[in-house]
């Protein structure tokens, strides 16, 4: 819901602020795919066209009515991750232009005021609870525990079973394995950052066909992406 989105802003905004007061070196957010949701319906994508430079296109449209009952639009969960990348942009480039900060937050600084706060986002695939396997992988774009309960709509005809297969498509291609996850996040923890930009990735493993590019991930951060759903699978 909206509501919980302006929550979520809140709650992203105080860590953020608070990372900075206190000195803290890194801060690594795990923002969202669904702030680039809206390029799954666009004509004529192509393999590796969405990068981290590709202009926000939030929510993530299901085509079935079922699947969208169940999951919904993604988009107020979208906005407050977008909202989340831009205030990280914000306060990387006022650490940079005042590094004792003092102009960005007056006298509550903390006792690390001299220090800068780096940031990474990575904008994070599909990726499912506990073993998250691509076989457990679904059209409606959330595991079963996080659906809302719904009647069968009886939209079980031909049309409806292809519109689910572009959501599955999509979502199949936006897999992250627990594995590439983890070698993403650890290096984003000491990778160079320049002072005052905010590095933002794309976090998906290596899916054969996908329109989301990884070589800005790879090429930042030193480490490969390992796996592939449509291998796995």
């Amino acid at each position: 819901t909206w509501a919980e989105s302006a929550g979520s802003m809140s709650h992203t905004f105080n860590f953020f602020l608070a990372s900075v007061r206190h000195g803290v070196r890194r801060v690594v957010f795990t923002t969202s795919n669904h702030v680039m949701g809206g390029y799954k319906d666009l004509p004529d994508g192509q393999p590796g066209d969405v990068t981290p430079a590709s202009p926000p296109r939030c929510g993530t449209l299901l085509r079935n009515p079922e699947d969208r009952l169940k999951s919904g639009d993604a988009v107020a969960y979208a906005a407050a991750k977008l909202a989340g990348e831009q205030m990280a942009r914000s306060l990387a480039a006022a650490c940079a232009s005042s590094p004792s900060r003092a102009g960005c937050f007056g006298s509550a600084l903390g006792p690390r005021a001299g220090s800068t706060t780096t940031f990474v986002a990575l904008r994070v695939g599909w990726c499912q609870p506990g073993e998250n396997l691509p076989s457990t992988l679904n059209p409606s774009g959330s595991p079963p525990q996080y659906q809302t309960k719904v009647e069968g709509t009886g939209a079980a005809d031909a049309e409806a079973a292809a519109d689910s297969q572009v959501d599955e498509n999509w979502f199949k291609n936006m897999w992250l394995s627990n594995g590439d996850f983890l070698r993403y996040f650890m290096a984003s923890l000491n990778v160079d950052v320049e002072p005052g930009s905010l590095l933002l990735l794309n976090a998906m493993s290596r899916n054969t066909g996908m329109r989301w590019s990884i070589k800005e991930t790879e090429a930042a951060l030193g480490v490969k992406a390992l796996d592939d759903s449509r291998r796995e699978a």
